[in-house]
């Protein structure tokens, strides 16, 4: 865990999930600016990408969980994010995740998510955590399934729809 923030960081074979750092904003700025965005709160301007890392602080401080940024082991590179959200007015908290384009198709989020999901069983007592991918969100609900999450019902997330699929229980 990094003294300084009190995020805890999470290493896989290819991967480091880690805090924020400074160095992440361009990238993370590429990425809100992008169509790619959209499920997760984009388009959204580098002032609003900036405010959305800080905002990832404020989890692990007030919920003792939050996001990662999804770092490659070799480079630090900046490459997507995952974890647990939680805000009110969600039924539970999400296991959640993006990546960028320069991660797709290389098992980058599989790695990660699977991490994050046996930190949150294992630290968190998490252990059948939601997700809650938009109905055409059809990446997040392709790697969902591929993870053994089923889909659970029909919902809705701060006024739009989503799907809930839950994900198979982990051993902590």
């Amino acid at each position: 865990m990094t003294a300084a923030h009190n995020i805890p960081t999470v290493e896989t074979d290819r991967l480091i999930l880690r805090a924020p750092a400074l160095a992440d904003l361009p990238a993370l700025t590429e990425f809100f600016a992008s169509e790619r965005s959209r499920f997760v709160g984009g388009p959204r301007d580098a002032f609003a990408a900036s405010r959305g890392m800080m905002a990832i602080f404020g989890s692990w401080a007030l919920h003792g969980f939050g996001m990662w940024y999804i770092a490659e082991r070799a480079s630090d590179a900046f490459l997507g994010a995952t974890g647990i959200l939680f805000a009110p007015g969600w039924d539970e908290p999400e296991l959640a995740w993006y990546v960028t384009e320069e991660a797709e198709g290389r098992g980058i989020a599989s790695e990660a998510v699977t991490a994050a999901r046996a930190y949150a069983a294992r630290h968190l007592r998490l252990d059948r955590v939601a997700s809650y991918p938009a109905p055409d969100n059809a990446r997040s609900i392709a790697l969902a399934t591929r993870l053994g999450a089923t889909f659970e019902r029909p919902g809705t997330l701060m006024g739009a729809p989503c799907h809930v699929y839950r994900h198979p229980q982990v051993a902590a």
